[in-house]
């Protein structure tokens, strides 16, 4: 009997959980509307408003907080133009060599008569440039020809010179000295008068 009189206590509504940090009493639930949590309320159709549904993120304060209207751009703003990358177009394609131009035959015509004008004329100026350097050279070897010349003639005159300047002194002490016998009076030394035509 003792069991009868038991209230039978009400069979409690399933609830689905997410996992989480649950809160502790029913009473946390309206704490903090930025915890990482989500209740959802029991199974079955429910009139009016859902509850029991929570969301990460700042909720609003109250119901009543107006929503922020949308404001139109002003008109002064340029216009919104969109381009197209095609920066990956442009590196997919495969670059090749220009072509080279094509020249004409007067082109190709003037082109040689060019090229052989400016070997004549290079010839020219080389052939030139060697002949006058030719030329120089022979004139700087005559010339150092004739120095050598010089020299040898300068050397020569010095030399007989010397030997002048040598036999005037000889002749000058020949000249001043007494102990040479006075060879003018020996007898049979002048030549015998010849006698007058005799008569």
């Amino acid at each position: 009997m003792a069991s009868q009189g038991r209230r039978r206590r009400p069979p409690r509504r399933p609830e689905t959980v997410v996992p989480g940090e649950a809160a502790e009493t029913d009473s946390e639930l309206s704490a903090s509307s930025s915890e990482e949590e989500l209740y959802l309320g029991p199974s079955g159709p429910t009139r009016g408003r859902p509850t029991g549904l929570r969301v990460a993120g700042e909720a609003a304060e109250t119901d009543s907080d107006p929503e922020p209207e949308p404001t139109a751009a002003p008109g002064d703003l340029p216009a919104l133009v969109v381009q197209r990358d095609t920066a990956g177009e442009a590196w997919g394609a495969e670059e090749t060599p220009a072509p080279a131009p094509t020249r004409s035959l007067l082109q190709l015509r003037l082109a040689e008569s060019q090229a052989r004008l400016d070997h004549d004329v290079a010839a020219a100026v080389s052939g030139v440039y060697r002949r006058a350097g030719r030329d120089v050279a022979a004139l700087a070897s005559r010339l150092a020809a004739a120095q050598a010349t010089g020299l040898a003639a300068a050397h020569s005159v010095r030399l007989a010179r010397g030997d002048l300047c040598a036999l005037a002194e000889r002749l000058d002490i020949v000249a001043g000295c007494r102990l040479l016998p006075d060879i003018r009076g020996v007898p049979g030394t002048e030549s015998e008068q010849d006698p007058g035509p005799r008569a």
